[in-house]
């Protein structure tokens, strides 16, 4: 997950290629039996780790891009 939001944060001056790239991860992760509601909980879940690791430097502003970017990525994704 983390290697691929560092990728994700690489590309995101390349929009169009982090969305065929997202959208092709996504196929796949439906074979694996990923659901829809799965993406709410892995964001929670990473945003959570995010406040415990980085402590007072996970300001509201930090909290609210990393979930951008999370709701980025899994709507790409689904």
């Amino acid at each position: 997950l983390m290697e691929m939001l560092g990728w994700s944060l690489s590309l995101l001056e390349q929009p169009a290629k982090l969305a065929g790239v997202l959208e092709s991860l996504g196929a796949r992760h439906v074979g694996y039996g990923v659901r829809d509601e799965h993406y709410a909980t892995v964001g929670a879940a990473l945003l959570d780790m995010l406040g415990e690791v980085l402590g007072d430097d996970f300001t509201p502003p930090v909290r609210e891009a990393w979930s951008e970017l999370y709701g980025l990525v899994a709507e790409s994704m689904q």
